[in-house]
């Protein structure tokens, strides 16, 4: 199952927003040679939201109900980390669910043949792919 990165942005954010979290539009992170393999969303404020753990929990859920399948969850303190995935796209939810809700952030990469090389060169070149 082919899924374009519009698909995968479209899907968190669907998520993200009816659990109650805005995107923060100023962090992005994806440069233009990886916009296809690459997606993120960073929560503005997340501790403006009522619940933020039942917001980042429901936001998981809602990408499920949207056809994604849950994948591995880790839990280690505050640190609340879960994937989800669908076709050659995995998206990992991770949140610092501590005092004061420091960061919730939803990051999708694709594992296909195309995109792998992409993402490793936009590891050691930071921003320029």
């Amino acid at each position: 199952m082919k899924v374009e990165a519009a698909t995968v942005a479209k899907e968190i954010d669907a998520a993200a927003t009816a659990a109650g979290f805005t995107k923060d539009p100023s962090i992005d992170t994806v440069g233009p040679k990886v916009k296809e393999c690459k997606v993120d969303w960073v929560v503005d404020d997340p501790g403006k939201s009522a619940d933020p753990k039942k917001s980042f929990a429901d936001t998981i859920a809602g990408l499920v109900e949207a056809g994604w399948t849950e994948g591995k969850s880790d839990r280690k303190g505050d640190l609340d980390v879960r994937i989800v995935t669908k076709g050659d796209w995995e998206v990992r939810g991770a949140a610092d669910l501590g005092e004061g809700i420091k960061a919730v952030v939803f990051a999708g990469t694709n594992a296909s043949s195309e995109c792998v090389p992409l993402l490793i060169a936009d590891l050691g070149n930071s921003k320029k792919y």
